[in-house]
């Protein structure tokens, strides 16, 4: 059977191996987007905010051993593979895929575009090792290699703290990483692309949040609608102190909105953003 004629579920189950030390898989389940709650329960939301495709669940089970999960998600781009992959950054680095961490028994990472979780029930020195052991046979096992979001490589690299850069496009998941509204005021959706990061500086941390749109204008009208909502005292200010005594300025780059968030000062807010548009 050639490799276009076998069925997808069958595929994506192809990358998970049939045992690992004393461990036998079971037979793996898969899911949609729609059927993803059957599985998970409310994580589902997560997954298709960052448009999964389909998943593949197998459970590995030894009398005596505590068991180990291992979900294997195509996400359809190595971008939203990235994406979920940011959306827990806590761990240590595993050097698995293209980017990983384990922590307490649980192991992440995404390689093209899959973002894979190998979880044991406890964790012992055993499941540990089976655990990366999975991981690693997982990952060779995928032959590609993806490319991280465009955006994210227009970070400024001053300031930029490890760990903290996180990729999605809606609001919900903004609003997890970082509370700015009860309302959609930057207009985010399926379609925009948004990174947001952590800076160190003088003034203390800040937070940059670069959103790209399908067309300038839509670029426009969120950072409008953002000033608006966010800025209701600019006055024709770029940057606005807000309660916390911090600075949040707003600027349209074209398709792309850049915002700063806690600035120690309005000239902070300034430079950062005039960083963003050197790399654009």
């Amino acid at each position: 059977m050639c490799a276009q004629a076998v069925p997808p579920a069958q595929r994506l189950a192809s990358l998970i191996p049939a045992a690992v030390g004393p461990w036998l898989s079971e037979a793996e389940e898969t899911y949609g987007p729609e059927s993803i709650f059957e599985y998970i329960d409310g994580a589902g939301e997560v997954y298709r905010a960052y448009a999964m495709r389909l998943l593949a669940a197998r459970r590995f089970h030894k009398d005596g051993r505590p068991d180990i999960v291992v979900d294997v998600f195509d996400m359809g781009s190595s971008a939203d593979a990235y994406g979920v992959f940011t959306h827990d950054l806590d761990g240590e680095d595993a050097a698995i895929g293209q980017g990983s961490t384990y922590k307490a028994g649980l192991l992440g990472f995404w390689k093209d575009r899959y973002f894979v979780s190998v979880t044991a029930e406890a964790e012992t020195p055993e499941t540990r090792a089976a655990v990366l052991e999975l991981g690693r046979e997982i990952a060779a096992a995928i032959p590609g290699r993806g490319e991280p979001p465009g955006l994210v490589g227009r970070l400024p690299r001053e300031g930029l703290e490890a760990g903290t850069v996180r990729f999605f496009h809606t609001a919900p998941i903004l609003n997890y990483f970082f509370f700015v509204a009860d309302e959609n005021i930057l207009l985010l959706g399926p379609e925009t692309d948004a990174v947001l990061a952590e800076y160190g500086g003088p003034g203390g941390r800040s937070r940059l949040l670069l959103v790209s749109y399908p067309q300038a204008d839509g670029a426009a009208r969120a950072a409008g609608s953002f000033r608006r909502a966010y800025l209701r005292d600019a006055a024709g200010e770029e940057a606005v102190r807000t309660e916390n005594g911090k600075w949040t300025a707003v600027r349209t780059m074209g398709r792309t909105v850049a915002v700063v968030f806690d600035a120690g000062s309005a000239a902070e807010a300034a430079a950062r953003l005039a960083a963003v548009e050197k790399r654009l």
